[in-house]
């Protein structure tokens, strides 16, 4: 018995569960994809950052610090142009946002799974439950294995999707994690260093 002819006995659900799978598949790579991108040696450039503040070279800063095109060096560049905290805050604000970007769908992704592989459940004892019904009692095991199987199948397939978006969206959450604590330094850094 291949895969293929296991996922067919889980009918209908199935589709659904395999849309949520490749929905959230999509936002995770995305997600993975944009961190990377995002990331930025903090702690590197805010001492080049400081250096150039001393020197009084903001405009040097500016534009070494630019070459990094990430969160932290945006929210480093608004801080030194602006020389404001708030405005700081705002752009840590949007970057936040931007980095949260599709969090909720993998979250989503992780909850509703198991819930479609239930919902499967519930509609596969239906069907066992019917061909007792239509056949009064004198059921033949055979006849009620088709139920069963939509059953097991739908539970175990909506299990497994939920378990991996899970697991994927607790490593994408760390990650978030670290940028906020890198925001949170470098807004704190760049005030101390610009007296704002």
């Amino acid at each position: 018995m291949t895969l293929m002819s296991i996922v067919v006995k889980g009918g209908w659900t199935m589709v659904a569960i395999g849309i949520a799978f490749f929905v959230g598949l999509y936002f995770v790579i995305e997600r993975f994809i944009y961190f990377r991108r995002s990331k930025s040696p903090a702690d590197e450039l805010l001492k080049k950052a400081n250096a150039w503040v001393k020197e009084g070279d903001l405009k040097i800063a500016v534009k070494e610090i630019k070459v990094y095109d990430s969160p932290i060096t945006r929210i480093i560049i608004k801080g030194l142009l602006s020389r404001n905290v708030d405005a700081m805050e705002a752009q840590a604000s949007e970057e936040l946002a931007r980095l949260e970007s599709g969090m909720g769908v993998i979250s989503s992704v992780s909850a509703v799974a198991p819930m479609l592989g239930f919902f499967g459940t519930v509609l596969g004892m239906i069907k066992a439950f019917m061909q007792i019904e239509i056949l009064g009692g004198g059921v033949n095991p055979s006849r009620l294995a088709g139920g069963i199987w939509e059953a097991l199948v739908t539970t175990a397939a909506g299990l497994a999707v939920g378990i991996i978006f899970l697991i994927l969206y607790n490593l994408l959450t760390d990650r978030l994690n670290s940028f906020v604590n890198d925001m949170n330094r470098v807004k704190a850094e760049i005030s101390s260093t610009m007296g704002i």
